[in-house]
């Protein structure tokens, strides 16, 4: 019975893991989005999710009858009356509803189109406190000012109008019942001694005075107006944490938006992608205690170490040092690991023995001289210019197998230099000496790496993982390509290895990778060689080079020595 096959199981790991890494290269982006969504957290938030809440806004009024209603008793709208009695049945706190009062509260507050004064009136809530006679006076809207302002506009404005009426109706009354009881006075026919008819009202209005000074207002409001929300808020602390949440999400959107937008190269297998050549080999990062940009040098049992030693060992398979003598290394950007690469294969192949001429053509940001802790020097620039000074006598010696040609000070443009028919002579004296490897300037910046990819036997085009990007690389990849230039491949730089392959490369001396530092701006440490010119003669301190070097040899000796004899 024939096997069905099974579908391979998805492993989620790897796809997450780039994905992090990609968010990660854009880490300014997503704090960025963090920033953001603080402050959206702190000032915008708590104003969008409460644009759906409602705020109450309540006042609370002490209504009590009006002195006038002792002359002539009527049942009390809304609390007790003066002398204690309940409110009367079926009494409604509609009493305290005034459209006067509530016309003038929209028109002083410009909101008529939107809230007439007989909706306001409608919205009004009166909830008498039983037993007593407050009365709370409630107003409920979306905007909290607003439902602050009707309820204390209304409440000042009736309590005033209400009082005022009370006391013109009280005057009036009485005036107009001292008035009944002089007529009646004066009328009196009775015995001498009888009470006089008038005595009886001027009781009532004696009564009501007294009561008018007990309660000169009728209507008073307590206080200021509370605003509550309808529904619980939602806390300063959650807002922030929403508003963090959505810049987290914004920031890495971002990231991913921009990762996308402008791919970078990260395996080799993107670095074949971009440039459709082969990937000759991948160097790690560098450790991250010992930070070194020459751990060819500083450390040469290290994972990058033996990462550049392998470089070179393929590069000689390929046939560097045989019918491939000048070798270009060109990158598509600045701060791909050109330079690095360039230094670091130097001093491996001489360290292996082979001779090694390292050309810093790069006369516009040259970067070999940091590397190897060399100052400014005649160089290429004087050997190209007008009145050439001879290569060979502008060599500087590194050790016994490594020479080097600084960049020069250039007197006229690089790029006429570079474009010159004296390049190509002088790259033809160098020959004899070793093997020439010329580390170029920036494939896209300028017509500077082409010009000196000419005059090489072959090219090889560098990446750095995580900084290159793709359509860059394809770029500097197509023009080397239409101008016919040899190209070997591309060697990546900056790869992260796993943890195994660096335990079993240095037998447990393992450290955590970082990325190694722009060669722009990286201040290395100066490597320990006293440079010396070639030629013309040796000069008083060639003893004192020689002793470090010796030095240096010993020490390595030893170092493989030990390690041999762990092994």
């Amino acid at each position: 019975m024939p096997e069905v096959p099974t579908e391979a199981t998805v492993r989620l790991g790897p796809a997450v893991a780039n994905l992090l890494r990609s968010i990660w290269r854009q880490r300014e982006l997503v704090i960025l989005g963090l920033l953001l969504g603080l402050a959206l957290g702190y000032l915008g938030l708590p104003k969008v999710l409460g644009s759906g809440s409602t705020y109450q806004a309540t006042i609370r009024m002490d209504v009590r009858q009006a002195p006038v209603d002792t002359i002539q008793p009527v049942p009390p709208g809304i609390g007790p009356g003066l002398g204690g009695e309940g409110a009367a049945l079926g009494a409604s706190p509609d009493v305290l509803k005034d459209y006067q009062v509530a016309e003038s509260v929209v028109k002083q507050l410009k909101v008529q189109d939107e809230l007439p004064a007989t909706s306001l009136l409608n919205l009004l809530t009166f909830t008498p406190l039983q037993g007593t006679s407050l009365v709370d006076l409630s107003f409920t809207h979306r905007d909290p000012r607003l439902a602050n302002s009707v309820v204390k506009g209304y409440a000042t404005r009736f309590e005033a109008k209400r009082n005022q009426d009370a006391n013109a109706r009280f005057d009036s009354l009485v005036a107009q019942l001292e008035d009944y009881a002089d007529r009646l006075d004066s009328k009196n026919t009775g015995p001498a001694g009888t009470p006089l008819p008038g005595t009886e009202i001027r009781a009532q209005i004696a009564k009501a005075r007294v009561a008018r000074l007990f309660t000169p207002n009728p209507i008073t409001v307590i206080g200021e107006p509370v605003v509550i929300t309808n529904g619980p808020p939602l806390s300063r602390k959650v807002t922030l944490a929403i508003g963090l949440l959505l810049g987290l999400g914004i920031g890495a959107g971002l990231a991913l938006l921009v990762e996308t937008a402008f791919r970078k190269v990260i395996t080799p297998a993107d670095a074949e992608e971009a440039s459709d050549l082969p990937v000759i080999a991948d160097v790690r990062k560098s450790g991250i205690r010992r930070r070194s940009p020459l751990p060819v040098v500083d450390r040469p049992f290290s994972p990058a170490a033996e990462d550049y030693r392998r470089v070179g060992t393929l590069l000689e398979r390929q046939g560097l040092g045989s019918d491939i003598r000048v070798l270009a290394i060109v990158s598509a950007d600045p701060g791909d690991g050109k330079s690095l690469l360039a230094a670091n294969l130097a001093h491996s192949l001489a360290r292996q023995g082979r001779e090694v001429v390292l050309v810093s053509s790069d006369l516009r940001r040259p970067h070999v001289e940091k590397l190897l802790g060399l100052g400014q020097h005649a160089g290429l620039a004087e050997a190209l210019q007008d009145e050439p000074v001879p290569a060979i006598a502008l060599l500087v010696s590194i050790n016994h197998h490594l020479l080097v040609l600084p960049a020069g000070l250039p007197s006229k443009h690089p790029g006429e230099l570079l474009a010159s028919k004296r390049l190509h002579e002088t790259i033809q004296a160098l020959r004899p000496v070793g093997i020439v490897i010329l580390d170029t300037p920036a494939a896209r910046l300028s017509a500077d790496a082409i010009a000196l990819s000419a005059v090489a036997d072959a090219t090889l085009l560098v990446a750095r993982s995580g900084v290159t990007r793709m359509r860059s690389m394809h770029e500097a990849a197509s023009g080397l390509r239409r101008d016919r230039i040899r190209q070997l491949g591309v060697v990546l730089v900056g790869t992260s290895g796993s943890m195994l392959r660096s335990l079993s490369q240095r037998f447990g001396d393992y450290r955590q990778p970082e990325a190694d530092a722009d060669e722009s701006a990286f201040q290395s440490r100066p490597v320990q060689f006293n440079p010396r010119p070639v030629p013309p003669g040796p000069s008083p301190g060639e003893a004192d080079d020689d002793e470090n070097l010796s030095e240096v040899t010993e020490l390595n000796t030893t170092e493989e020595r030990k390690r041999r004899a762990a092994e």
